[in-house]
């Protein structure tokens, strides 16, 4: 068994007391200290001081508690958080940056990503939107949690990702893909950062800031290219129309990366990356660049999904998902 299934969860210890921020106070996780909070800035972290460990100062919005950061980007931070209606579940809330949080923009494009998020409904490779909304003068998106590693992590363990791991996760993927496509949209932004591997070892969809409307394609409107570099089609780069296999692309640049620990194009800079992807002649197939060991089906495979011409490559997730779990199975 790889070693991050095996990994027991450690129980959340830090997760602090209703009955106490009810009366507007806390108690330190390093020495159990009971202090008040009421005229402390919520989302920072104070000292302790009985002890002098730093305590992060818990916020609610609407009836979800955030008690601890999990990360953050352009649009907001994610904080781990608990419901006073259902305290036995964990949930990811998403609100805008503190300096931001009046910018109409940013509003409407977090109101968005979660109101398709929640269109897609409960799948077991898309992470779950469970409400979204205003809360007074902020705006939340709470989504599932789900314990596990980002499959960027997960690439820069030293260990190699076992073969067939990475084909169940593309499997699982393409799933995703199907059901945002029959809800009618695309996915758009498909990168390690963006998938979750659970302590099952099943892949999840995080993140749906940039999924589109498959009829609004191409984004006449957009102010720049959207999505990473590193993984992004090569019709998005002039402009032309997107389909299936813009994402079946974008799976491809993916899986090379957690199979050879390295991404398929490398530059200093984004304008670089992404004149790669449509500049020049491969010389080399993924078979001369990829680790030795890998089923020369797998990267036959990749060398279809990542074809620089749209016609070449691979058409549907189901036409991919057949080819993907032929090979699968026969490992």
């Amino acid at each position: 068994m790889w070693s991050f299934l095996s990994k027991k969860t450690l129980p959340d210890n830090d997760r602090p007391n209703i009955d106490l921020l009810r009366g507007s106070c806390m108690e330190c996780p390093s020495c159990g200290a009971v202090a008040p909070i009421i005229n402390l800035n919520p989302l920072t972290i104070v000292k302790c001081a009985d002890c002098g460990e730093g305590i992060f100062i818990p916020y609610c919005v609407k009836d979800f508690w955030l008690y601890r950061p999990l990360g953050g980007g352009g649009m907001g931070s994610v904080y781990k958080a608990f419901c006073e209606r259902n305290q036995d579940q964990d949930y990811a809330v998403k609100i805008l940056a503190r300096q931001k949080k009046t910018e109409q923009f940013l509003i409407d494009a977090l109101i968005r990503e979660a109101g398709v998020g929640k269109s897609f409904g409960r799948h077991p490779h898309l992470v779950f939107v469970v409400d979204y909304g205003r809360d007074g003068d902020e705006y939340f998106n709470a989504m599932e949690f789900c314990v596990g590693k980002r499959l960027d992590q997960l690439i820069e363990d030293p260990d190699m990702i076992p073969q067939k791991f990475i084909l169940l996760w593309a499997l699982q993927i393409l799933s995703a893909e199907q059901r945002m496509f029959e809800c009618g949209f695309f996915f758009r932004d498909l990168k390690p950062q963006n998938i979750i591997v659970d302590d099952q070892g099943n892949a999840k969809l995080i993140d749906y800031g940039l999924c589109e409307k498959v009829e609004s394609l191409p984004r006449e409107d957009a102010d720049s290219i959207e999505g990473s570099p590193l993984y992004i089609p090569p019709e998005r780069i002039i402009g032309a129309m997107e389909n299936m296999s813009s994402e079946i692309y974008s799976l491809g640049m993916v899986m090379f990366h957690a199979l050879a620990k390295k991404t398929y194009y490398t530059a200093t800079g984004a304008y670089e990356l992404a004149h790669k992807h449509i500049a020049g002649v491969r010389m080399a197939s993924v078979s001369s660049r990829i680790p030795a060991g890998i089923n020369p089906k797998i990267s036959a495979l990749i060398d279809k999904m990542i074809a620089r011409n749209p016609p070449d490559r691979l058409q549907t997730y189901k036409e991919t998902a057949f080819n993907i779990k032929s090979i699968y199975n026969s490992l």
